[in-house]
């Protein structure tokens, strides 16, 4: 662990040398102003491997909505390559559109999926230039380090212990192979084939077209390819997503398009050219494949439509393969695969993706090792998440579960053990560490992440400062089991008391369709204890008890204290009961009425004075009114037990 941690936070000086970039500059661009409807131009893309080919692409207007809104130029696209597509499809996004070899723009969103998919809007090469203008705050923090060393020590250490298992996820590349065979060859459009077609009049273009209102993006779903997860894991995905507004599809398992184990590759793009935009990569991957715009020495532009639209971002770059297009009657999408780390992508905006070749962003790396009891196996999963506060709880909960539901292969009851580290300078130590047991009838996965994504959201929404997260580990043994047990009955050495006086309970636990078990547990009266009847109570960690708490006034939703720190928040949290530990504790009976009031304060003066005197305020053993005992079980239930304290004279 110790190693973990060191690794994960070094930081890369990087020779460019060691990633040669085909040096690309701007071309020359045609502005809004200067298109016409008519005009023929072409577009670059890619629809299978690496091959960049072309279609024809015809000018039909431009939209301006307005002082202050985006101007979208509409087109129609047609040739070769659209009859294999049939139209402009998923994947396209960012292709370049050139007329008579300017830039005028990229392919950035289809009309309405409803109708004809051959016409297609493009966002102005001009709107896109602005990005690479915008501040780029994130690169001048501590969170945005090059990572290259980093993200390869974490990936050596899992491939270490991968080594010596049995591999049971192996990648199933049928559905690809049908997919290549069933995509025909796109031919590259020539100008001969553009001077071929015949202007039209382009009067009432916008009547013609039906053209319609962009939605607004703030109620759109983000869509956002993931691969590495089953059915079950992406379920869990969308319900942690779902507060950002993105939803999760499948994209390819391939892998990279090198042979070798590295995760950082070479640069080799071109405008055209296929490029990947992650959030989350390696064994469990989350992001988009677009087309590159445009480049600029090291500078690019992509997708000609936002990703997350989160304005300036750290996410990864990376090369991408397409492995073939899915076309429908009237939507399809390119069937694509995130390929190696190329740089960072800096910019999220409505007009496209702008990035960094050679640079990386921070990360953090999510290690998660999973035990599984009934089948004997031992799986490790590694995945670099980029730093995004807002989202690494949510992120990092799916890709644990996503890891659990890997290795257990199966949706059923179980009991899982929990242990999480977190390595965060939010905390003294520089580490978080905390374990839990949990119990499911159904999905014990969704209860097993709570409590790290609890902690991480801590760290990451603080609103006094601003931590550093350099990774988080988490280790799951999984039974499937049901390691529950119930507590049968408590029984006191004596049943009369006096305060500060010890008492053993003899608890009786009847484990699920196992021989009962006993424990005896030591408690001692708490000083402050007035005479009379004293009701304790024997509870699982888990089980807390409103009622008793909600009869007492006590306010179950309190205001958050804003002046609490993180670390603050983490030692109380850290504090909290786990579901496996039994508690011994008295429970304080509800106040009735304004007399049973007024009694009970002036008993507490009575008790407060006779403490005075007995020099006992300020003593921390005090009032001490629970103690805690472990077990190897799910404790499921409550029992209560009365005591008769007498006061001493």
């Amino acid at each position: 662990m110790r190693n973990f941690v060191k690794y994960c936070s070094v930081v890369l000086s990087f020779l460019i040398w060691l990633l040669p970039i085909t040096a690309f500059a701007m071309p020359k661009i045609l502005t809004t102003e200067q298109l016409r409807p008519g005009m023929i131009g072409m577009a670059r893309t890619v629809v299978q491997g690496n091959q960049i080919k072309s279609f024809n692409v015809k000018i039909i207007g431009v939209e301006d909505n307005g002082k202050g809104a985006p101007r979208q130029i509409m087109a129609k696209a047609y040739g070769p390559m659209m009859q294999d597509t049939n139209g402009v499809i998923h994947g396209m996004s960012g292709s370049p559109v050139y007329v008579d070899g300017y830039l005028i723009g990229a392919v950035a969103r289809g009309i309405g999926s409803d109708t004809n998919p051959h016409v297609f809007y493009i966002t102005p090469i001009q709107d896109m230039l602005a990005l690479w203008d915008m501040p780029d705050n994130r690169a001048n923090t501590k969170k945005v380090k090059q990572i290259k060393i980093s993200l390869e020590s974490h990936k050596a250490e899992v491939l270490k212990e991968e080594k010596e298992l049995d591999k049971i996820w192996k990648k199933d590349t049928t559905e690809k192979k049908c997919i290549k065979k069933s995509v025909a060859k796109a031919n590259a459009a020539t100008e001969e084939e553009f001077n071929k077609v015949q202007f039209v009049d382009t009067k009432g273009w916008k009547k013609n077209y039906g053209v319609q209102k962009e939605t607004k993006l703030k109620g759109e779903s983000i869509p956002l390819a993931v691969n590495g997860f089953s059915s079950i894991g992406m379920e869990y995905l969308k319900k942690e997503l779902a507060p950002f507004n993105m939803y999760p599809y499948m994209m390819s398992t391939a892998s990279g398009n090198s042979d070798d184990d590295s995760l950082v590759g070479k640069a080799d793009l071109k405008p055209g050219s296929s490029v990947g935009v992650a959030i989350a990569y390696g064994d469990f991957s989350v992001g988009a494949v677009g087309t590159i715009t445009a480049i600029d020495g090291d500078k690019i532009l992509a997708f000609g439509h936002p990703f997350t639209y989160r304005g300036n971002v750290n996410y990864f770059m990376t090369n991408a393969a397409i492995i073939g297009t899915a076309s429908g009657l009237v939507n399809g999408q390119k069937v694509s695969s995130f390929g190696k780390i190329i740089g960072r992508i800096n910019q999220d905006r409505y007009a496209g993706v702008s990035g960094i070749t050679g640079q990386y962003p921070q990360v953090v790396p999510v290690r998660v090792t999973v035990d599984d009891k009934q089948l004997n196996k031992h799986e490790v999963f590694g995945t670099n998440i980029a730093y995004d506060e807002e989202l690494i709880p949510n992120l990092t909960a799916g890709i644990t579960y996503a890891s659990l539901d890997r290795a257990i292969d199966s949706l059923s009851a179980g009991t899982a053990n929990v242990k999480f580290e977190i390595m965060t300078d939010a905390v003294p130590s520089g580490k978080v560490v905390c374990s839990n047991m949990y119990y499911n009838g159904t999905d014990v996965g969704q209860f097993a992440v709570s409590d790290l994504a609890q902690v991480l959201d801590i760290i990451c929404s603080d609103p006094n400062k601003e931590y550093d997260i350099t990774g988080v580990e988490a280790q799951i043994s999984f039974n499937e089991a049901r390691k529950t047990a119930s507590i049968i009955s408590i029984v006191p050495d004596k049943s009369i008391v006096y305060p500060g006086e010890r008492v053993n309970f003899k608890l009786t636990l009847q484990p699920y369709r196992a021989p009962r078990e006993q424990l005896l547990i030591p408690y001692i009266v708490p000083k402050n204890q007035i005479a009379g009847n004293m009701t304790i109570e024997a509870r699982g960690g888990g089980l807390i008890p409103v009622s008793a708490l909600a009869l007492q006034g006590v306010d179950l939703s309190p205001e958050e204290n804003k002046t609490l720190t993180a670390a603050d928040k983490i030692n109380t949290f850290l504090q909290t009961d786990k579901n496996n530990e039994i508690i011994v504790d008295r429970v304080v009976p509800p106040i009735k009425n304004e007399k049973e009031q007024k009694k009970a304060i002036e008993d507490a003066v009575k008790m407060q004075q006779k403490m005075e005197k007995n020099g006992q305020l300020g003593n921390k053993n005090a009032a001490v009114d629970r103690v805690k005992a472990s077990t190897n079980y799910v404790i499921d239930n409550v029992v209560r037990i009365n005591l008769k304290v007498k006061e001493i004279k």
